[in-house]
């Protein structure tokens, strides 16, 4: 590979092992260790969907994936595809977007179950064709691209910027309504005060405390 932009990364391997992520994780994700042949490990994290687990398949919870569910029975995680379980010597084909968690892992998009060897051998033949017609040939950007790539990154800017002035916009609407019915409301008090006062005895309307009443002279 020399300067491509990775969006996906596709395996086949084989499953050698299973469970919930560890301690708080194990309620956001489960973890599919594979075995590719390269040496090392991987883990395939697997998105689950909140909510509660239950042995049964039936009673299993979805998780991110279409067809994919995991349960769990006496803290024993299972893994299902398409009602299939997946276990530990199931061959796999994985594609899924390359993230980090301590080591870089492989978090799934889609899962397929790899039912013969000469299906293995297809895959990897189409991994090396699309490596050696594709991967090993420099990315290069035309002219058009990048000014297409260019009219879209301006595009998404300008979107920002209007969006920044509208807000503004409607903030400065509003503060002018508030005070406009602050005015109102004010005028409001002042006639009803008047209407209320009326009629009224001259300085009723201060209640004195008990210690500043006046004093009547004998």
């Amino acid at each position: 590979m020399l300067n491509h932009p990775i969006q996906y990364a596709y395996l086949c391997g084989l499953v050698v092992g299973f469970g919930l992520a560890p301690a708080k994780g194990a309620d956001k994700y489960a973890i599919l260790e594979l075995d590719d042949g390269s040496g090392c490990t991987i883990e395939v994290k697997i998105p689950r969907q909140s909510g509660g687990v239950n042995g049964a398949f039936g009673d299993t919870p979805e998780t991110m994936i279409d067809n994919v569910k995991v349960g769990v029975d006496m803290s024993i995680a299972s893994l299902y595809l398409e009602k299939r379980p997946v276990r530990v010597g199931s061959v796999v084909r994985v594609k899924g977007t390359i993230t980090k968690f301590r080591e870089r892992q492989i978090e799934l998009k889609r899962l397929f179950l790899v039912d013969s060897t000469d299906e293995e051998v297809r895959f990897w033949s189409r991994l090396a064709k699309h490596r050696r017609d594709v991967l090993s040939k420099p990315w290069v950007f035309t002219a058009e691209q990048q000014a297409k790539a260019d009219a879209k990154a301006a595009a998404v800017q300008q979107r920002a910027r209007d969006k920044v002035r509208h807000e503004r916009r409607a903030d400065a609407k509003l503060l002018v309504r508030e005070a406009r019915d602050k005015a109102k409301q004010d005028v409001l008090d002042k006639q009803q005060s008047a209407v209320l006062n009326a009629g009224a005895l001259a300085g009723s309307e201060i209640i004195r405390a008990p210690w500043e009443q006046p004093v009547k002279k004998p």
